[in-house]
């Protein structure tokens, strides 16, 4: 199968999507034949079946490593990346950080480096199912336990990265994959950590929002304030994501809109959400507050840590669960 495309907006999409989650129109396949990386074998130990997404980072390959038997996925980046030197010890720093990290709800990254022609790269595991932006696109609203389900499995990854000093800095749905696993069709891993930092030098205007004062890291729809901000981030940041992430995933509408980023922007900063129990009538109230909590605009009044979200979380599943077990 060809990676595939959007015909109106042109937005590249994994072979496996079906339609285009920003207007809706039927993906065609993208050809992919002139590309000369596709059968070729690169690091002679990967060879290279096919691309299966682009994007402004870069191009994701399928390859199949023979000395261990398994399938890899490979993310070339884009040689701009290599031509900036401050570029290439973020990469190499972050890429480090994000190979040691080992939870099941992160992408396990294998190797890392640079190709002769410059080009940098990541080889990590390769994962089939479909983004959780896919699935909202297909199955949105969720229900209230799958929801908390993948909010709670999300906390846990960027929390063991949070603990290794990673801030994501990009928890939206596009970097969110569920995959079957033990019997869980939604078994969540949580993609691009280590090297969301460099998004701002691969001069794509599409995913990132920049400021008068420079580039800030992210999707506007999803940023903290203290990210439109500009300002230093730590997890709490990824936290506020999550709170977004939770909100569409119940309600199947993102919290703030508006025909520019300047509009998505300025409301993050300043505008308070519609109250999930008004967009869901019946919620429970507990479940309601995390969110609530979740989308503070100064952070100190968040969660202090994923743990304690986490474990928020986890409160409210169980409430859930009493909930619908005295209602039958």
């Amino acid at each position: 199968q060809h990676p595939k495309i959007c015909p109106e907006c042109s937005t590249p999409y994994h072979a496996a999507a079906t339609f285009c989650q920003l207007d809706g129109s039927a993906l065609v396949e993208q050809e992919v034949s002139n590309d000369p990386l596709v059968g070729a074998r690169l690091l002679e130990q990967f060879d290279v079946h096919e691309a299966i997404g682009s994007g402004g980072m870069g191009t994701v390959y399928r390859a199949h490593q023979a000395a261990l038997q398994r399938d890899v996925a490979i993310k070339i980046l884009h040689r701009d990346l290599a031509k900036n030197a401050d570029a290439v010890r973020r990469f190499q720093r972050e890429a480090r950080v994000a190979s040691s990290l080992d939870h099941p709800n992160l992408v396990d990254v294998y190797l890392f480096g640079e190709l002769p022609d410059g080009s940098l790269y990541l080889v990590m595991e390769y994962l089939e199912g479909r983004t959780l932006a896919q699935a909202l696109f297909e199955d949105g609203p969720f229900a209230l336990a799958r929801g908390l389900r993948i909010a709670h499995a999300t906390a846990m990854g960027v929390g063991a990265a949070h603990r290794q000093g990673i801030v994501h800095r990009d928890v939206k749905p596009e970097n969110i994959m569920l995959v079957k696993r033990d019997g869980d069709p939604d078994f969540v891993k949580v993609l691009d950590f280590g090297i969301a930092k460099i998004r701002n030098f691969s001069g794509g205007e599409n995913s990132s929002f920049k400021t008068a004062t420079g580039m800030v890291f992210g999707t506007p729809e999803y940023m903290s304030p203290e990210q439109i901000r500009g300002e230093e981030l730590d997890g709490r940041s990824d936290l506020y994501s999550l709170g977004v992430l939770m909100y569409q995933m119940l309600t199947g509408e993102l919290p703030f809109t508006g025909d520019s980023v300047l509009e998505v922007a300025t409301a993050h900063l300043t505008q308070p959400p519609v109250p999930l129990e008004e967009k869901v009538p019946g919620i429970l109230p507990g479940v309601a507050a995390v969110v609530a909590r979740l989308m503070q605009k100064k952070r100190d009044d968040r969660f202090p840590n994923a743990g304690e979200a986490r474990a928020a979380l986890v409160n409210s599943w169980e409430a859930a669960a009493r909930a619908a077990a005295e209602a039958r």
